[in-house]
């Protein structure tokens, strides 16, 4: 066969082929419809969940078959912990209204809805942070009627609540001369960094972060390592740093806030690095000096340090009663705090000592003259002629910045009798109070004015203080009074602007009473 022939029959046979195929019956399902699409929409970036209450989320569905209604779907409300771990499914409905019991921290909800016709599942996600009532407010600490310490708080988790008798109910034996109320260890959740401390002078101990619960085994001697101290039961503390710095409950020094220290009623302080040693536990005191390492230095209770942030490296500052000076704690791991130096011409000297004065009163605030970024600290100083000096200084490394000092002028009435000081971060401006008469001195060098506030109340005046943690940006002062018939008033003032005069204007709202004689006041911004 020649190759033309061979070609021609190729062509035949294939034409054939082709023939038999069109012959051929398709008996296949070709019955194409489109699926129902669904869509979710309406969910909120995150939602606030307090326990005991109810989860209320109603999202939008959309299906694509209009004919068709939410029954043609099945819906799972899955909880997740740290995007991997599933928690439970907590709803099985379109839309979600569960109480939910779990460990208070943030959740992520996925809601899957999966079309009962064709098995094709369509999510969506949004966060749920789960809370307490304890978990947001204003913690205070004050005396009761018959002048037993006491603590309330002013929950702000969703409507204002005032949360009575946290101690008196809390399981712990009865306190007096109460100091301080605070939560330490930012917003770790870890129970062993992170600490709610209730402070007195007749005992202070840390309660249960849920339920304000108390036990008279949370105490300092039990998280305390000491081989100087006979009696460990006996260690008190009374002081503590560092402080609450913003409204979402984070600490000066970060997430966590390391470092740490403590003052007690003995004035010896315990520090702590508590990455390092796993926890808020603590060592020997550190107040003292390696050349003399055996003598431990009273201290006063106060701690100065950057309330904004304390540093990578944190390091503080504290007062020895013993030789009327400043001393330098740094880095959270050393055994012992260092003098800090003095250079000729400084504006005052760290050794008070030297000029003959002495400390009366400590603060750190949020002020950033001088380029103190992270909030400068004051001290209040006298001499043995009874004159006044206010210290301005960064407390941050181990050479800490003098800023000023400022002389206080007679014009200031009483400023020597005061029972309680407040700074001013925003202007040149510190209130004060003797009995029930509330003042105000402007330290503006060569423009000092005194101001007064009769118009306040007839009541004694128990506490003041400057917020430095909720919204300090709005120059916040807060007032506390009492009377023996209608107890404890704590109420918020705004300090006007204007570098003429000094004012204060009531904030609408925020003014509570029937409280408890308070002493003093810190703001819990976490679980």
């Amino acid at each position: 066969m020649n190759v033309v022939m061979k070609r021609f029959s190729i062509i035949i046979l294939t034409a054939y082929i082709t023939f038999l195929s069109a012959c051929y019956k398709d008996k296949g399902n070709y019955d194409y419809r489109d699926i129902n699409e669904i869509k979710i929409s309406g969910l909120a970036a995150g939602y606030a969940y307090v326990l005991g209450t109810t989860l209320h989320i109603d999202p939008a569905i959309q299906m694509s078959q209009k004919d068709l209604d939410t029954a043609a779907a099945a819906y799972y409300w899955i909880l997740y912990k740290d995007e991997s771990t599933i928690i439970d499914t907590i709803g099985r409905s379109a839309v979600l209204d569960t109480r939910i019991v779990v460990e208070p921290a943030v959740y992520t909800l996925w809601l899957r809805v999966v079309d009962k016709a064709t098995g094709v599942t369509y999510k969506a996600n949004t966060k749920v942070t789960v809370s307490t009532l304890f978990s947001i407010g204003m913690l205070l600490i004050g005396t009761d009627n018959n002048g037993n310490a006491e603590a309330e708080m002013i929950s702000m988790v969703k409507d204002t609540i005032i949360f009575r008798n946290i101690l008196s109910s809390s399981g712990l034996p009865g306190l007096r001369d109460p100091m301080s109320c605070m939560f330490f260890g930012g917003t770790s959740t870890n129970p062993n960094i992170a600490r709610l401390w209730v402070m007195t002078k007749s005992g202070s101990y840390f309660l249960d972060r849920l339920t304000m619960g108390g036990n008279t085994s949370r105490k300092f001697a039990n998280i305390c390592i000491t081989n100087e101290i006979a009696n460990k039961e006996a260690i008190t503390p009374v002081v503590g740093m560092p402080q609450v710095r913003d409204k979402g409950g984070a600490t000066s020094g970060g997430t966590n806030a390391w470092g740490r220290a403590v003052i007690t009623t003995d004035g010896d302080i315990f520090a702590t690095h508590s990455l390092l040693n796993g926890g808020d536990y603590y060592a020997n005191p550190i107040n003292r000096e390696a050349t003399d390492f055996s003598k431990r230095l009273k201290a006063a209770p106060y701690f100065w340090y950057a309330i904004a942030n304390y540093g990578s490296s944190p390091s503080m500052m504290w007062y020895d009663t013993d030789n009327q000076r400043f001393m330098v704690y740094a880095n959270f791991v050393a055994a012992n705090s260092t003098a800090p130096a003095d250079v000729a011409g400084d504006i005052f000297s760290w050794n008070l000592a030297s000029q003959g004065r002495t400390l009366v009163y400590g603060e750190n605030s949020r002020n950033t003259d001088n380029g103190s970024t992270n909030g400068n600290s004051f001290a209040i100083v006298k001499d043995n002629t009874g004159a006044h000096y206010i210290y301005k200084f960064y407390a941050t490394g181990t050479a800490p910045q003098k800023r000023d000092l400022y002389t206080v002028s007679p014009i200031a009435i009483d400023f020597d009798k005061a029972d309680f000081y407040a700074f001013s971060s925003k202007r040149t401006v510190i209130f004060y109070s003797v009995g029930n008469k509330l003042y105000a001195y402007d330290y503006n060098k060569g423009l000092e004015k005194f101001y007064q506030f009769p118009e306040l109340s007839a009541d004694e005046i128990t506490m003041l203080k400057f917020d430095t943690q909720i919204d300090f940006s709005t120059n916040s002062l807060y007032v506390a009074t009492y009377n023996g018939t209608t107890k404890g008033r704590l109420r918020r003032y705004n300090v006007g602007s204007n570098p003429n005069t000094v004012d204060i204007t009531p904030v609408p709202g925020a003014d509570w009473d029937g409280m408890i004689k308070i002493k003093d006041m810190n703001w819990r911004g976490v679980n």
